[in-house]
């Protein structure tokens, strides 16, 4: 039986049209249309055609479906840029590479679960809370952001997309019991990486209804990135005017989040003025700083999919190997895996300190009792 959520599933990822996909095997877009409704099967000829033209194996178009990822987060997306194809893209692949950690994780108990739901509180309250739920303390910088939400229960789920427009997204999987995920693009400078994880976890938190217009929800989320990463105490503290160059990439190695974000954190707690935040914006277009800062924040590399793959396959991880339990091209498979953290990257994460954060507790994986 062809399963035409797959066909549909294998299209977006190759970023094809119906039409265009319809082109590629001698068929009409209405055909394929039928195709991916379950309302007419393809011959096998056409199957065959589909398969070359998306890159995926016949066995793949004949798996049940995969749990789903909602449109999320990428339903508030504030930048117009990004377009429908872009956007389907990206969300296929995620449930391509989260059905593999569903399908790893099978013979594992699932990871409890720590984080409140919190729709109608205000941003700082909730992302004050959801810090204290995470072990985190009160006035301490977020190290190990990526490792810390999945030691939490949040999955954490690199994909690498040449796609500019498009940093994470986060939603809540269609699972049982529901799974909070973070999308994530591989290779995205670590203080916007760290960002961008803060603020989808403000959508996690915030957002399970439609309640507010999309250009609200998304300050929301920012604000709530502020006060996690920034939390107000702490800054008030470490952020007095005047704040120079020199300061704000001191403070930026410490928090690790861009100058830029300070700034307007500073402005934000009214630490600073319009005028002074003006003026340091102008310092940093005449550096060429608004896109290339000084300090570099090295990229966070969350583990759970390697660590399952280990678990599964031993420590020389195969991505055709793995690829090939889902039935999915190892092309794709394979950048999702090298951007999580080796035990090598983890003995090197050991050495940074993480002050005087409380570390979070338990591993990753604990298997199920039979």
């Amino acid at each position: 039986m062809i399963n035409g959520d797959r066909i549909r599933q294998a299209r977006e990822i190759k970023a094809l049209t119906q039409g265009e996909l319809a082109e590629r095997c001698g068929t009409s877009q209405s055909h394929v249309a039928l195709f991916e409704q379950n309302l007419r099967t393809p011959s096998d000829e056409t199957l065959e055609l589909i398969a070359v033209a998306t890159g995926f194996p016949i066995p793949f178009f004949k798996r049940e479906s995969a749990p789903d990822l909602p449109l999320g987060s990428l339903l508030y997306r504030k930048r117009k840029t990004m377009s429908s194809r872009d956007r389907d893209q990206v969300r296929q692949l995620a449930r391509l590479v989260f059905e593999l950690i569903e399908d790893l994780a099978s013979r594992f108990k699932r990871i409890e679960l720590r984080l409140p739901r919190m729709a109608g509180a205000t941003p700082e309250d909730a992302a004050r809370i959801t810090r204290a739920e995470l072990g985190m303390s009160p006035e301490s910088p977020a190290t190990n952001l990526s490792r810390r939400l999945e030691r939490n229960g949040i999955v954490v789920l690199p994909i690498h997309l040449e796609i500019d427009e498009h940093d994470a997204f986060s939603v809540w999987a269609d699972t049982e019991p529901r799974t909070p995920v973070i999308v994530t693009t591989a290779g995205r400078p670590g203080d916007r990486q760290r960002w961008s994880m803060a603020h989808e976890l403000g959508h996690l938190v915030l957002h399970q209804a439609f309640t507010l217009t999309p250009s609200a929800i998304e300050d929301e989320a920012d604000v709530f990135a502020g006060e996690f990463l920034l939390p107000e105490d702490a800054m008030r503290k470490d952020l007095s005017a005047p704040l120079t160059l020199t300061a704000l990439a001191d403070l930026k190695s410490r928090w690790g989040v861009s100058m830029q974000a300070l700034v307007m954190r500073a402005f934000n707690l009214d630490i600073v003025t319009d005028g002074q935040r003006r003026y340091l914006f102008r310092q940093f277009v005449a550096k060429g700083w608004m896109r290339d800062e000084p300090v570099l924040i090295p990229s966070e590399k969350p583990r759970l999919l390697r660590k399952l793959a280990e678990s599964a396959y031993g420590q020389s991880v195969d991505a055709r190997t793995i690829s090939a339990r889902i039935d999915a091209p190892w092309h794709l498979i394979g950048p999702a895996l090298d951007a999580c953290a080796t035990s090598t990257d983890l003995r090197a994460a050991t050495l940074a300190t993480e002050g005087p954060i409380r570390r979070a507790t338990g591993n990753l994986l604990s298997f199920r009792k039979n």
